[in-house]
């Protein structure tokens, strides 16, 4: 029986910077028992960096697959650990992430998911960019996620059995499959919100950046819900995405939060004509992309 009780599953694409600040923050957890540390590289280069720092009990593993999802399952099926535990290669743990995580799993009556509390942090705090303060009033909100029955696989505690039955991630997916297992899971089993289970992630900083992720969104919902339907009900769905973008933007120019809105809107001004024309290149080539 593996002495292993606990296995962190990080996948990474071209992110060892930002990774190397995740372990080092894992490095240093108060969790006392053992645990491991499942790195799985999604690149189709499989070389780690020289000046990379290794730790003992960190595993590097490759999926050839495209995709997080992929690779998260990669971790699954090579795991020791009875509890899974997921985050990203750009989050930084609190110290006690893991002790937290792991004491309200184990706590909660027919768990199935602790969502963890993820939090935004910003390159300077007095002067968000427009792509910043569009995430700070559009991502990782996590006490609503876990409303709906979902989890983001930013910060997600789960029992390996609970992941085993239920099937695991979707790999087709490159966007959603967190959404599609998490709603799978809350129905047989609780979903808790973690408040003081927490990892930091950088806010997105460019426009670019949160053009990519949509068109992540997209192209994950087109896959899961509309390959095999009207192309019409797939256009219909981004344009009611975008509807509600705007209409959230216009939210705050009617409570007076000019600089918010104004911000906001720079940013929709590129996203909402990006996501048509992404929307069109998916219909034309039934394709979807990670970038």
């Amino acid at each position: 029986m593996s002495l292993v009780k606990v296995s962190v599953i990080i996948p990474t694409y071209k992110s060892w910077d930002l990774l190397q600040k995740c372990l080092e923050a894992i490095s240093v957890q108060t969790y006392s028992e053992p645990f491991e540390v499942l790195v799985v590289n999604n690149d189709s280069d499989n070389n780690i960096p020289q000046h990379f720092n290794k730790y003992d009990n960190v595993t590097f593993l490759h999926e050839s697959k495209p995709g997080s999802y992929a690779a998260r399952n990669k971790g699954i099926s090579e795991a020791k650990g009875e509890i899974l535990v997921f985050t990203d290669a750009d989050c930084i743990p609190q110290p006690n992430w893991l002790e937290n995580g792991v004491s309200l799993l184990e706590n909660t009556p027919d768990a199935g998911i602790i969502a963890g509390n993820v939090q935004l942090f910003y390159k300077n705090n007095k002067k968000l960019t427009p792509a910043e303060m569009y995430d700070k009033h559009t991502a990782f909100r996590i006490k609503e996620y876990v409303y709906f029955g979902n989890c983001v696989t930013a910060n997600w505690f789960s029992f390996k059995k609970v992941i085993v039955d239920f099937g695991g991630f979707d790999s087709k997916l490159k966007s959603g499959g967190d959404t599609k297992l998490s709603q799978m899971i809350s129905k047989h089993k609780k979903l808790v919100y973690g408040e003081n289970v927490i990892v930091y992630h950088p806010a997105r900083s460019t426009t670019q950046e949160i053009v990519t992720k949509y068109r992540r969104i997209i192209g994950g919902r087109y896959i899961e819900k509309f390959k095999r339907s009207q192309n019409y009900k797939f256009l219909q769905a981004v344009f009611e995405m975008i509807y509600k973008r705007l209409k959230f933007n216009l939210n705050f120019l009617l409570k007076g939060r000019y600089e918010v809105f104004y911000k906001m809107f720079l940013v929709n001004i590129i996203l909402c004509p990006s996501l048509v024309v992404e929307a069109f290149r998916i219909i034309r080539t039934g394709k979807t992309e990670r970038k």
